[in-house]
């Protein structure tokens, strides 16, 4: 017999509803596979210089799981994250 994963939206959806936007909340569960909190995602992103998904799952394991907090661990990059933009040096 064979099961259906199949997931929806909500099921990508930190399990602290009542938290509207990133970091807000530092109990949320962001990842809820490995139960990585949103604090421990933050402190990580600001500490470590963390700047792709893949960096996070090394760094914290999040999203190494069903993988559908992807998106959202993008949107902590994009507030926690160092500069995105390369360092440009311009000597002669």
């Amino acid at each position: 017999m064979e099961l259906d994963l199949k997931l929806t939206a909500d099921d990508c959806i930190g399990s602290c509803r009542s938290c509207t936007t990133v970091g807000s909340c530092p109990d949320r569960v962001v990842c809820r596979c490995l139960g990585v909190t949103e604090q421990t995602l933050i402190t990580a992103i600001a500490t470590l210089g963390l700047r792709t998904v893949k960096e996070i799952r090394v760094a914290t394991e999040a999203g190494n799981g069903c993988t559908c907090c992807h998106r959202e661990l993008d949107a902590y990059l994009a507030v926690y994250s160092p500069s995105l933009s390369p360092v440009i040096c311009s000597a002669k």
